[in-house]
């Protein structure tokens, strides 16, 4: 047994109930050892959990890398990144386990839980203005500014992020449906 299937089982566990309801003895169970087998690795769930957030912060980072590359379809890019939201949140632990722990941490480990994710989301942003840098959505007919443009698609990510967590997937797409007729209206081309 390992680490990383320890790991594996409980961001099952803490994506589809939560960190509170989450117990060592179910992730035992899950892993099929006892639960003292789990302290060879872990000191306890919090020190588990918290091990989990590099993980996930790689991986969406890895994501959103690969999604959103810049160049002339910058524009399809943006759109198919927001788009995959939904579809991710309801396939994917490693989406429900990363909204949960973006929105709604254990108190007790929030400062732990939220200051990689601020880490997180100050990196996007600057991958995000290096992108829109270098594509034609520069020359907006909005005139918006690359750091504007930048901090009005992080404020859509997370928009939409609260939507799917807290609304579902109604409320999701009619939000992205909106947000997105106006993006998309500031970010026409200027002639």
């Amino acid at each position: 047994m390992t680490a990383s299937k320890l790991q594996h089982v409980a961001l099952i566990r803490f994506a589809e109930q939560g960190f509170d309801a989450t117990t060592m003895n179910e992730i035992a169970s899950d892993v099929g050892i006892k639960k003292a087998s789990i302290y060879a690795h872990f000191r306890n769930k919090d020190e588990l959990f918290l091990s989990l957030i590099p993980i996930m912060i790689e991986r969406e980072l890895d994501y959103i890398k690969a999604m959103i590359c810049g160049g002339e379809s910058l524009k399809k890019q943006l759109y198919a990144y927001l788009e995959s939201l939904d579809s991710r949140f309801m396939k994917s632990h490693d989406m429900q386990f990363w909204l949960r722990t973006i929105f709604a941490p254990p108190s007790h480990l929030y400062h732990e839980s939220i200051t990689p994710m601020h880490a997180f989301m100050d990196h996007v942003e600057r991958h995000l203005v290096s992108v829109i840098e270098s594509s034609p959505l520069r020359h907006n007919v909005s005139d918006l500014s690359v750091e504007e443009l930048t901090a009005t698609y992080m404020a859509m990510i997370d928009s939409l992020q609260t939507e799917l967590l807290f609304g579902g997937h109604e409320k999701y797409e009619k939000r992205f449906q909106a947000l997105w007729k106006v993006f998309d209206c500031v970010t026409k081309l200027s002639a």
